[in-house]
């Protein structure tokens, strides 16, 4: 319950009175008090330049996990509740350290056509996948402070499909719009190999024109709808041929490249350089997300391109993201799908040869790096300090000192709500309003 402390700073006939003169305080307060940065859950990103930012303006890199196609999790593999409670575990000891920490979840949807006989898929015709599956599972992983990628997953070529995918983003689009913790990733793997001549050379520009042709499209119809939302686009082969991006741009806002790089990709000592130069050519101009990465011995044999270890793949691989900044999602949270992270009994795969506890112990250290966090005032997490969180810090917050009840909102770790809080908000007064 909240207090009833005496609040006749913020009573309704000062209101007016603070308001005007809350820029004036903000000079005041921040001589006399330090300015602390709070970490909080997932407000509204967005593209600045080659990076992701928060409303504050720090850098933000997500680094989580892919869950498998959502329908076939549930029907046949315990359901994606069960799955986000694992990889959110905060008591996991598996791996060197204790705790999950996954800051993305990317949930693939595999279209329709392509999982005919699966016990749960999309229709675009029935509301059931998304009111039943896809928003409560989406709205839980908010629960847990985690970002979603919403995954289109098809492999195969954009214009073979574009009539499909348009009907899937005309749908998920309106729905996600005011999810701040929602993001789209448009076609999985594109392959427009256009000459039927491989990669890494002359072609490669041609390859990605046909793929943006499309991404634009697709662009265009889900920011018709939701203007704000991260947009996660793919290169042409299988997501290998990302670098033409940056001499070629895709038009809008909040874009963020994506890239998937496996063991047959990083280890092969002849094209390892190219598949690097891409993303290095590409993160020039945008921001790049790994969406897909993993190994694993005792299911992939030697040659395999799933096939790899820590010490040749696994690390230098992290390494590599962590110098250019570059998020990801390990593919994938399963124990047939490959690679796996689990065993059967749904304990992690471990060791030199799997990627289980070396995804979960990469997540922990890196768990209080380049994390989002709201502008400080924003009480009412819509991007934007105004009057209206002005109206909540003098009716709710204004002199609440319940440990509990201000959690998040206490920003000194003082337990009370006063002139500190209030110096930071008018610090911010106005920022974010568009």
């Amino acid at each position: 319950m909240k207090s009833k402390t005496d609040r006749s700073f913020c009573t309704r006939g000062h209101l007016e009175i603070i308001q005007k003169r809350t820029i004036e305080a903000a000079i005041v307060f921040m001589l006399l008090y330090p300015i602390a940065a709070v970490y909080a859950a997932t407000p509204w990103l967005n593209v600045d330049g080659n990076k992701i930012k928060d409303p504050a303006g720090n850098v933000v890199v997500l680094r989580g996990v892919s869950l498998i196609d959502l329908g076939h999790l549930e029907g046949w593999q315990g359901g994606a509740f069960e799955m986000i409670d694992r990889l959110t575990d905060m008591n996991d000891t598996q791996g060197a350290y204790t705790g999950w920490y996954p800051k993305v979840i990317r949930i693939p949807i595999i279209p329709p056509e392509e999982s005919v006989g699966w016990p749960y898929r999309w229709d675009p015709d029935d509301d059931s996948f998304y009111n039943d599956l896809l928003r409560p599972v989406v709205d839980y992983c908010k629960s847990k402070d985690a970002y979603v990628i919403i995954d289109w997953h098809y492999i195969a070529n954009t214009y073979d499909h574009n009539e499909t995918t348009i009907q899937f983003w005309e749908y998920m689009a309106p729905r996600f719009a005011g999810d701040s913790h929602v993001m789209f990733e448009l076609f999985n793997e594109p392959i427009n190999d256009i000459n039927g001549d491989w990669i890494f050379n002359s072609n490669d520009t041609t390859d990605w024109l046909s793929v943006r042709t499309d991404m634009q499209r697709w662009i265009n119809i889900v920011r018709t709808h939701a203007p704000n939302n991260l947009i996660l686009v793919a290169g042409a082969f299988y997501s290998q041929v990302i670098g033409p991006a940056a001499a070629y741009p895709l038009t809008g806002s909040n874009i963020v490249m994506v890239s998937h790089i496996y063991p047959g990709h990083w280890c092969d000592s002849y094209w390892s350089s190219s598949y690097q130069n891409q993303i290095t050519t590409c993160a020039t101009v945008y921001p790049v997300i790994m969406t897909e990465w993993g190994f694993s011995q005792s299911n992939h044999p030697p040659g395999d391109l799933l096939h790899g270890t820590i010490t040749e793949y696994g690390q230098p691989l992290a390494d590599f993201r962590e110098q250019y900044g570059i998020g990801n999602a390990a593919w994938c949270a399963s124990y047939n799908w490959g690679p796996p992270m689990f065993w059967t009994n749904w304990t992690l795969r471990c060791g030199e040869g799997e990627m289980g506890c070396f995804t979960k112990d990469k997540l922990y250290e890196k768990r209080n790096d380049d994390q989002p966090q709201w502008l400080d005032g924003d009480l009412t997490h819509d991007n934007k300090v105004d009057t209206n969180d002005l109206h909540e810090f003098c009716e709710v917050w204004w002199l609440e000192n319940d440990c509990d009840e201000t959690a998040g909102v206490d920003l000194n770790g003082d337990c009370i709500i006063n002139f500190y809080e209030f110096s930071l908000l008018a610090r911010n007064w106005l920022e974010g309003v568009q």
